[in-house]
């Protein structure tokens, strides 16, 4: 049944030109606020993050979260017949040179991110537009027939995925080779006993610490990258600009690098606040007792200090 629809449904919408494309995302976006679609979390988020904001304020944000969702939605569709060319054009990686430093230096670089933007289509076009290979963290979905239609679709221009639970091995065997990687540090840990703490959007946030573990075992740089509209383009087209936080991960303070890429993902958000993932229960966990709230400065002097090249 799966395929049939596939077949039926989502494949012909891919076939469609993103003009028409962009139609039926408004349509989506109007179906999703008035169906209610996680608007409780959604909101709630927003007020959690942006508590000096009115409520109308904030509900024109959240409008322009499900625009983007559904935009999101309608763009990796069009990833399963994507034109090379055109999606190049429509999805520009502006500075990748930053990363030509570590093409020949294993074991690569550590690329940081956030659920911001379109990160589906990162995941396809950044294969053929950095200067070493790309690996990709990916959760395997449940029906085999979309999960082996997303990972073909993600790694059709070169990206290399790898399952989360796979990861810390793969890491180990590929040591000697030259890659990004790349790990989004805004997702939920399970477990809020064994995660690190800090503020995060005015907040108590349980963040994950494999970014920095990672980056500590492997002595890794730390690359942070961000995407935005592009300006004075039609609807559609992103930029990404990559930033480099630090060559040195063992010389910083415990911490530090999950500071210095989760501060520069809140000026992402803070700039352009619809295009994050609001639908995510983010703060779900609360700081269980005895776990230690840290505070941490990113050291002066490693760290580009031009923190708005990948954000403004």
């Amino acid at each position: 049944m799966t395929k049939l629809l596939h077949i039926l449904f989502v494949g012909p919408i891919g076939r469609l030109s993103y003009g028409v494309l962009y139609i039926i995302a408004d349509g989506l976006a109007a179906l999703l606020w008035l169906s209610g679609y996680r608007k409780k979390v959604v909101l709630g988020n927003l007020e959690r993050a942006f508590p000096e904001m009115s409520s109308a304020e904030r509900i024109r944000i959240a409008r322009g979260f499900y625009t983007h969702l559904a935009e999101v939605v309608v763009e990796s569709v069009k990833l399963f017949r994507v034109d090379r060319i055109e999606l190049a054009k429509r999805f520009h990686h502006v500075n990748p040179e930053v990363l030509a430093p570590y093409a020949d230096k294993p074991p690569g670089v550590l690329l940081s991110c956030g659920h911001y933007g379109n990160w589906e289509r990162y995941a396809v076009t950044a294969g053929d537009a950095l200067p070493l290979p790309l690996m990709g963290v990916y959760k395997p979905l449940s029906n085999a027939f979309y999960d082996d239609l997303i990972y073909r679709t993600r790694s059709q221009f070169g990206t290399e995925l790898v399952a989360m639970k796979q990861v810390s091995n793969w890491m180990m065997e590929e040591k000697n080779r030259a890659k990004a990687v790349t790990l989004a540090v805004d997702q939920r840990p399970l477990d809020p006993k064994k995660a690190w703490w800090m503020e995060w959007m005015g907040q108590e946030t349980a963040m994950h610490f494999g970014l920095e573990a990672f980056a500590r075992k492997f002595d890794m740089p730390v690359v942070f990258f961000g995407l935005r509209k592009a300006k004075g383009k039609p609807r559609g087209h992103w930029e990404v600009h990559y930033e480099l936080i630090t060559e040195h991960p063992n010389e910083w303070p415990k911490g530090a690098l999950l500071r210095a890429a989760y501060d520069r993902l809140e000026t992402q958000i803070r700039t352009a606040p619809a295009h994050w993932l609001w639908s995510h229960t983010r703060w779900k966990h609360v700081r269980p007792e005895g776990i230690s709230l840290h505070h941490v400065e990113v050291p002066e002097g490693d760290t580009d200090p031009a923190i708005q090249s990948a954000t403004e």
